[in-house]
């Protein structure tokens, strides 16, 4: 529930006089206020950007803002902050006024809301994470073509060995790559190689379009995409078929025990991009032998699985 009244405290000094008093009030933002997730912070992670503004009497050493047990620092000489807030809900603001000493004499709290914002379209998404961009072209299946320019969202991709300039799918996979691409830019990653994005083709090739037996791909619809490796900062490759191991049965891949290092490493992001809700199926080399060397993940609609049942679903 969120609090619609900001909390003001006061300590007074050890003599009780008035001028020893201190105190803090929160006079921006507003109790209850909404504000928006519409900006990007250092690794391309969409922030609410939350101007902080206190009231402070009396001369404390130093007052410090917090939002839940997260320090944001301490507030300029005018009382005021800038906090960036990447998770959506509910936040408390928190500024604490302290001594020389390091002992608290008086806080004041606030309880605000991040959302995300609203916007038109899907195409508005892509340029508010800046991901340059032209519509189309108009292919089988895809209900939202677009094509991307390189890098997306401080990522390059790399593709049959070589970089890739643009990526064709559909407008939904891109803002998903968009949306990833904090996620690998805090682990240092800067490139991902893929094996592929649109494919108008049956699962496991099983027919001819749109004769399939099990069905369509979702490559056939521009919203699946291979993920092969990962190239860090400083070099260091992540290759899905060299580094992953795969894990026992029944296969808990975001669970079981890793190995130290390359394995650990692909486990603990592909497992953090997951828990993110960015896509709803990714299938690891733990999936089948026809997944060894990539992880695939897509949109399906209504799905949730980080493994998949042992039908096949590409």
């Amino acid at each position: 529930m969120v609090r619609l009244l900001a909390v003001v405290a006061v300590l007074l000094g050890a003599c009780g006089g008035d001028d020893d008093s201190i105190a803090l009030s929160i006079e921006s933002p507003a109790p209850g206020a909404q504000i928006a997730r519409d900006s990007l912070d250092g690794v391309g992670a969409l922030v609410a950007s939350v101007a902080v503004d206190v009231d402070v009497s009396g001369s404390p050493a130093r007052v410090a803002l917090t939002v839940g047990d997260v320090l944001i620092g301490d507030l300029d000489a005018a009382g005021g902050a800038l906090a960036s807030l990447a998770a959506p809900g509910p936040a408390t603001l928190t500024a604490t006024a302290f001594d020389a000493d390091g002992n608290a004499l008086a806080t004041a709290t606030v309880d605000i809301v991040v959302v995300d914002p609203t916007l038109a379209d899907c195409h508005a998404w892509l340029d508010l994470y800046g991901v340059g961009y032209t519509v189309g072209p108009v292919r089988m299946g895809v209900a939202d073509p677009v094509t991307a320019m390189m890098p997306i969202n401080g990522v390059a991709y790399r593709t049959g060995g070589a970089p890739r300039t643009a990526m064709y799918g559909d407008c939904t996979l891109i803002k998903s790559l968009a949306e990833a691409a904090s996620i690998w830019r805090a682990r240092g990653v800067v490139e991902v190689t893929d094996l592929g994005v649109y494919n108008y083709r049956c699962i496991n090739n099983s027919g001819t379009p749109p004769n399939c037996t099990i069905g369509l791909s979702e490559h056939s619809f521009g919203n699946a995409i291979d993920l092969a490796s990962f190239k860090a900062t400083e070099g260091t490759t992540y290759s899905v078929k060299d580094d992953w191991v795969i894990d026992p049965a029944p296969y808990k891949t975001c669970m079981d025990p890793t190995v130290p290092g390359k394995d650990a490493f692909m486990h603990e992001m592909i497992c953090a991009i997951k828990a993110r809700g960015i896509w709803n199926i990714v299938l690891t080399p733990n999936y089948n032998s026809l997944h060894r060397d990539h992880f695939h993940v897509d949109l399906t609609a209504g799905a949730n699985t980080i493994k998949g049942p042992p039908a096949p679903t590409e």
